[in-house]
């Protein structure tokens, strides 16, 4: 399994698709499977890892718009297979270098976290979501949901009373949005993340952040779960194609509501008025952020449960490691 050059396997802070593989791996261990990682340096997992020194001036990601080299992962998986058999590689590093350079000496299956650009033609890759899915290859690839070990996470059946936007800061995260309708909904709201976008935080969050009493500028923060655990709701504002977040995932694992404009495969993980709000606009989004006080906390709960299950995703996984190994292609 090929994880990410951004951060190690599983991360301390940032990092949604790093917690995926991470949970993944692991389950594939408890299943009996044999596992071999590879993933930046500091990585772990309960199969082999091979930690994947980044390039010299690359730095931990905590944001910011610098591409990834991903070549040092190209290069440990080359050595590794010179020496070793694998039976099939999963890669879910973004440029799939290893993959793409040889098809041929490993079957294997691609996940794809990210919305793509028209003509994305990765072979055997893997959408995150039945939206995802329909917008990769004319809507022909298969598509799997992420999961986590749902039952080893604390929940909050009471939460807190302050509602938390939980999302690296970005224009395209929609930030400025949260903060509008907590403004008009007069909610007390947390702005927690690493800056990605300096501009759009020294400029527009920060201000409007300083002038907003009901609004705290937090930061980014290591403890998500717990954040969320004491939390009213989650608060997501995006302003692209939010394929399948993560954070969603960890806030119903907490027993936390999920309020967030419609996007991409949101409408996937929350279910309007069961464990959360779609809205469609910045009026709809307050009115959600009154309304969510009436959510069950302990409904969420059962719906992570229900949906968001790592065996379901490991499970759906082993069965396109098959068919790869099989000599399917798609």
């Amino acid at each position: 399994m090929i994880s990410t050059i951004s951060v190690p396997t599983p991360p301390q802070g940032y990092g949604g698709i790093e917690r995926v593989v991470h949970a993944l791996a692991e389950e594939l261990v408890r299943q009996g499977h044999e596992v071999t990682l590879f993933a930046r340096a500091g990585s772990a997992c309960s199969g082999q890892t091979i930690e994947v020194d980044p390039a010299a001036d690359q730095p931990a990601f905590t944001g910011g718009k610098a591409p990834l080299n991903e070549q040092p992962l190209c290069d440990a998986v080359e050595a590794y297979t010179a020496r070793h058999r694998l039976d099939v590689l999963h890669d879910w590093s973004l440029q799939n270098i290893f993959v793409n350079r040889h098809p041929d000496r490993v079957p294997f299956v691609v996940s794809t976290c990210v919305p793509q650009p028209e003509g994305y033609a990765q072979a055997n890759v893997v959408a995150a979501c039945a939206a995802h899915a329909r917008t990769l290859k004319g809507g022909t690839v298969p598509h799997v949901g992420y999961g986590v070990d749902v039952q080893s996470l604390d929940w909050s059946e009471q939460g807190g009373e302050r509602q938390v936007h939980l999302a690296k800061i970005a224009r395209y995260k929609g930030q400025h949005v949260s903060i509008l309708a907590a403004a008009l909904s007069r909610q007390p709201l947390d702005i927690v993340g690493n800056i990605e976008g300096r501009r759009y935080a020294k400029f527009i969050i920060e201000p409007m952040a300083a002038l907003l009493p009901n609004v705290r500028l937090l930061g980014e923060t290591r403890e998500v779960e717990r954040m969320l655990a004491a939390s009213r709701a989650l608060v997501l504002a995006p302003l692209w194609f939010e394929v399948y977040p993560m954070v969603v995932i960890q806030a119903l694992c907490a027993g936390t509501p999920v309020v967030t404009l419609r996007s991409g495969g949101l409408p996937e993980q929350v279910e309007d008025g069961v464990n959360g709000y779609l809205a469609d606009n910045v009026m709809g989004l307050a009115r959600a952020m009154r309304e969510v006080r009436g959510i069950s906390r302990k409904r969420c709960r059962e719906v992570a449960l229900e949906r968001f299950a790592v065996r379901d995703m490991a499970t759906r996984y082993a069965m396109l490691y098959r068919r790869s190994i099989d000599g399917e292609r798609w």
